[in-house]
């Protein structure tokens, strides 16, 4: 599995497919409009002023060297029209437009390049955020323990590369287990309470033999910082414990619902609901205990974030996950699941989600197909 789930299937927030081309193009067509409306003009009307515009469209899209290419050729398109159709009279009209364009170019161009700068600076802070992105949400084993994984992650967020949704697989002497969670809010927040979780969870996977006791260790950790940061904010989390012959052990924390996914379909998987984690002091009235299944041959375990199940379209209905996958002819294969979820989602939103999501797609590796095996 990849150290990054985001996908091309999805554009930057506001991001208008087509849109990066219209800067590139812009300034040229100004530049071909203005010829030919200088053309077709009477003798009275001058569009020689008009072509000052022309540097600073330029600067949106280009580096400094083209931006004073296009003042020049500013320049020797108004001697160029001065040359097909002279002034009647001799006035300083030509040369306060030429003093405009020069001035306007090397404006542009000092824009152009503190443009360039910045652009520098973003793309800079876009590989620190993917190396704490691989640093917090580390890459998952196509193959561990026993099953076989696949999933991926997309933030909301493009630049922030990590959200609130987080996501773990550790193969432990208790059996390969599994944590998907999303943390209240957005920021950095939302990220330093996503660190404490996954911290937790990876301690307490590898010591505590009672996948509650898993996340009672989550809760306690989150609600420290609850209290040592004034930050109140919880989280929803999913724990399987899965063995081998397809026994799976949930914990609930006020997640959605995971689905089984076969040939025929998919159909939520009923859990208690739980507590929230950072609330179980609040909303825990008996004990926190675990509810066993068996996945079946040819099932798949489909588990997500609400980034997921509330995504929505133009009219403003939620995706529905079972709905997209119903009649697909899915099961063994997690790669597939994921891909299907994933195309759907993309599609359902039109490529722009307003939250973060997340999915990991559970499956046992006796029953791998045909299909992974030659791949």
């Amino acid at each position: 599995m990849p150290s990054r789930f985001s996908s091309p299937l999805f554009a930057e927030p506001g991001e208008v497919p087509g849109a990066a081309r219209l800067p590139l193009a812009l300034p040229w067509l100004v530049w071909a409009l203005l010829i030919l409306a200088e053309i077709l003009s009477s003798h009275e009307v001058r569009f020689s002023p008009v072509l000052a515009v022309v540097p600073p469209l330029v600067a949106i899209a280009y580096g400094w060297p083209v931006v004073v290419a296009s003042g020049a050729l500013a320049w020797v398109t108004q001697l160029g029209f001065l040359w097909l159709d002279p002034p009647t009279w001799v006035g300083i009209g030509p040369l306060t437009t030429a003093i405009g364009i020069v001035g306007v170019t090397v404006a542009s161009a000092i824009g152009s390049v503190g443009r360039r700068r910045g652009e520098a600076r973003i793309q800079h802070m876009r590989s620190q955020a993917g190396g704490v992105q691989r640093a917090l949400l580390r890459p998952i084993p196509p193959q561990i323990g026993g099953y076989r994984v696949s999933g991926f992650y997309q933030a909301a967020e493009h630049d922030a590369r990590v959200g609130g949704d987080f996501y773990e697989a550790l193969e432990t002497p208790f059996g390969l287990r599994i944590v998907l969670g999303d943390v209240s809010g957005k920021g950095l927040a939302a990220v330093d309470a996503t660190v404490t979780l996954l911290g937790a969870f990876r301690e307490a996977a590898e010591r505590e033999e009672d996948p509650a006791a898993v996340a009672r260790w989550m809760d306690r950790s989150l609600t420290r910082r609850q209290m040592a940061t004034g930050d109140h904010r919880f989280a929803t989390a999913l724990i399987v414990e899965a063995h081998p012959g397809g026994r799976l052990r949930f914990v609930n924390c006020g997640h959605i619902l995971p689905w089984l996914v076969d040939a025929d379909g998919a159909r939520e998987l009923p859990l208690p609901p739980g507590a929230l984690l950072g609330l179980f002091d609040h909303l825990l009235t008996e004990p926190l205990g675990t509810v066993s299944h068996t996945l079946p041959p040819g099932t798949s375990l489909l588990t997500v974030t609400d980034g997921v199940t509330e995504a929505r379209d133009a009219r403003g209905a939620f995706y529905d996950p079972g709905r997209a996958l119903h009649a697909q002819g899915l099961g063994a294969c997690p790669t597939d699941v994921k891909r299907a979820v994933l195309i759907g989602l993309a599609r359902h939103t039109g490529g722009r989600l307003s939250d973060d999501a997340a999915a990991l797609v559970l499956a046992r590796a006796d029953e791998q197909t045909d299909e992974e095996t030659a791949g």
